[in-house]
């Protein structure tokens, strides 16, 4: 099983291409299915119990970024597999999935105590279940993702989703409130377990072997270090939200995040899920690298720019026309976080970018400036309430954007100006485009026009405007839709 050494300009685009399109169809399908359930819940459930969700998910998130231990990336990035390279990884990822559940069970009352909300802690413990439940699948699927099996990871992601969405609707629908979203993590996991096993041929055995689990830890120190702090940077801010404040402010919070956490994911990490293993095999060649990485974020930015941005000018009315009345405020939130747009596009590609190239200490720099200069913020914002931290987020995520700039520069020679190049001409006609579904909105609630019309008009009009806007001042999509064109009719002939 080695990694192939290719040029991004032949075998390996066509590889990288048609992983993108299989993954972009997984992430859509995900976070249409997450939408269309995450609206449900909405309207089911209270804002409390949506913010005390956020709280046993973040939990759970943290422990499970400790269970992998990072033993998955070194699947993708290591050369050449051995059966003992991969016994080691399987059962070291099933013993450390054990450690965490039971120290979530043990901090479960604790933590729940720390919010002021009892009624977490057995969620919270019942939940850390996941953990070992999804050891006997990950491997499976990191081995699959290898070899670019992508379509497999979107078919697992829409059977899950609908399975898992549908047992979290249904019980939330009886009633069953924060056990509603605990139930969905448990079922979908359990499904998708059965699937990655089955997408991969091959059968665990026992040749662990202590030596190589030492190695591959010390090497993936930083990069656990990395996912802990990045995770903490996101979510920082629900958890003093919660002590601070309440829980019921944590779900409005968290309502108008995950918002534009699905628009920005849906959009932007089809192609960072695969920046790993193109950019791993490009690394050496600065100019294929610099090619690789201009074609993956300037495609990146083209659909999560004027997604975010158009959902930012559109969600005062949108967010509570979709989740209801009650989620009036977490609109305004959202609108607050679509300012993320450059920022939020060009981080999702630091860690890909800097961790294929094997700048452990760059990304530790990254990551801790982000996360300390977020607490701080956060503190300070948190008496001022909930729009104030928004705000502290979003100036956080500017403030480091140079030095994350800075960094790529100074690890792969891709200097600002190549980032600037990708993103230029979708970040100019999606602040077109913004700009202009801002007055448009006003003028039609001036009008009295109602909301859905308002959506209805504005949406379309939206498109259209950042498409044109788009063509006119990037030359590279106008080539790449002329040539698109000129194959599809040349087939047709």
């Amino acid at each position: 099983m080695d990694i192939d050494q290719a040029r991004f300009d032949t075998e390996l685009r066509k590889r990288s291409k048609s992983s993108v399109g299989w993954t972009l169809v997984r992430f859509l399908s995900d976070q249409v299915l997450s939408f269309i359930v995450f609206v449900m819940l909405a309207r089911l459930l209270s804002r409390a119990e949506v913010g005390a969700f956020a709280v046993v998910a973040v939990t759970s998130e943290a422990f499970r970024i400790i269970s992998t231990a990072g033993l998955l990336q070194t699947v993708a990035r290591r050369r050449e597999l051995t059966p003992a390279f991969l016994d080691t990884i399987y059962r070291s990822q099933q013993a450390f999935s054990l450690l965490s559940c039971g120290a979530i069970i043990l901090l479960s009352r604790p933590i729940a105590e720390l919010m002021g909300a009892p009624g977490i802690a057995l969620p919270l413990a019942v939940q850390s279940l996941v953990l070992p439940l999804a050891s006997f699948g990950v491997t499976h699927m990191a081995l699959r993702l290898r070899e670019f099996g992508h379509r497999t990871t979107a078919l697992r992601s829409v059977v899950g989703g609908v399975i898992g969405g549908g047992a979290a609707v249904l019980a939330a629908f009886y009633g069953l409130g924060l056990w509603a979203l605990v139930i969905q993590r448990l079922v979908t996991e359990a499904v998708g377990v059965v699937l990655s096993r089955q997408s991969y041929d091959w059968t665990p055995g026992w040749r662990f072997e202590w030596p190589i689990l030492r190695g591959n830890l010390m090497l993936n120190a930083s990069l656990i270090y990395v996912q802990l702090i990045f995770l903490a940077t996101v979510r920082v801010q629900e958890m003093a939200i919660g002590a601070g404040i309440g829980l019921a402010a944590v779900g409005v919070y968290r309502t108008a995040w995950r918002t534009v956490e699905l628009i920005a994911r849906g959009a932007i990490q089809p192609f960072t899920t695969v920046a790993t293993q193109t950019l791993a095999r490009v690394k050496d060649d600065t100019v294929e690298l610099a090619r690789a990485y201009r074609w993956m974020i300037g495609r990146a930015a083209a659909i999560s720019f004027p997604a975010l941005v158009g959902f930012g000018a559109l969600a005062p009315i949108a967010v509570p026309f979709v989740f209801g009345a009650k989620w009036a405020d977490a609109g305004a939130l959202a609108q607050i976080f679509a300012f993320m747009a450059l920022p939020f596009t060009l981080n999702f590609f630091a860690s890909p970018s800097l961790s294929a190239l094997g700048a452990g200490r760059s990304l530790i720099m990254l990551s801790t400036a982000q996360l300390v200069l977020g607490i701080v913020l956060t503190l300070l914002s948190l008496p001022y309430g909930l729009f104030a931290v928004a705000i502290s987020y979003v100036a956080r995520a500017y403030v480091t954007l140079p030095l994350q700039v800075w960094l790529l520069h100074r690890i792969s020679g891709i200097g600002p100006g190549t980032t600037l190049a990708a993103v230029r001409a979708p970040l100019a006609a999606s602040t077109i485009m913004g700009v202009a579904l801002f007055v448009g909105l006003r003028a039609l609630e001036a009008a009295g026009i109602s909301k859905f019309l308002t959506l209805a008009t504005l949406v379309p009009l939206g498109v259209a405007l950042y498409a044109a806007v788009l063509l006119a001042v990037g030359p590279e999509w106008r080539t790449m839709i002329l040539d698109r064109a000129y194959r599809l009719r040349k087939a047709r002939i």
